[in-house]
């Protein structure tokens, strides 16, 4: 990270601080090189299949075109002395739906400890930030993490556009 911009702390009692921050069109490197650090049921489950080019994911995450209401989150520490993600939370407003959607990940070694919880609440915020007071996210049936998180976070589960795929929607409270 390039001089701990607005970072807030999480996860109190760890060794190395956490901090969640927005991402921007400067970090596609490091994003792409985070999601290569995931396993491939990570990878599998953060984009609901199979993926090749993880450096364009990481690109269409953080396009400098996109408007305010698309953005990124990313969750980072010291780790060899250098800023290293360790957890990322994508948001873009869908017109048709008229709510937002989300995409999140957490690195393996860090998966139940709260991260996932964290950076769900940050993107909350952000989205009630803009104006945007719908939320929603679908994950495939068999990511048993996702959808506790979901539930945790008071989401309700309901139809999805995908077989494969459970969905959920929360209507946020500003």
């Amino acid at each position: 990270m390039r001089g701990f911009p607005s970072a807030v702390a999480i996860l109190p009692g760890v060794l190395n601080p956490i901090w969640i921050r927005t991402a921007g069109e400067g970090d596609v490197e490091d994003l792409a090189f985070y999601f290569r650090t995931l396993s491939c049921t990570a990878r599998y489950y953060r984009f609901m299949g199979a993926v090749g080019d993880l450096s364009a994911r990481a690109r269409e995450c953080l396009l400098p075109s996109r408007r305010p209401d698309f953005f990124t989150l990313v969750a980072e520490r010291r780790e060899h002395g250098r800023s290293a993600m360790i957890g990322e939370a994508s948001y873009g407003y869908d017109r048709i739906e008229g709510r937002g959607e989300f995409a999140i990940s957490v690195c393996d070694r860090l998966r139940r400890h709260g991260l996932g919880s964290a950076l769900l609440g940050a993107l909350q915020s952000r989205a009630l930030s803009l104006g945007y007071s719908d939320l929603f996210g679908e994950t495939l049936k068999d990511n048993a993490e996702m959808r506790i998180l979901a539930r945790k976070a008071g989401f309700s589960f309901g139809r999805p556009s995908d077989w494969r795929a459970v969905r959920f929607d929360k209507k946020l409270a500003g």
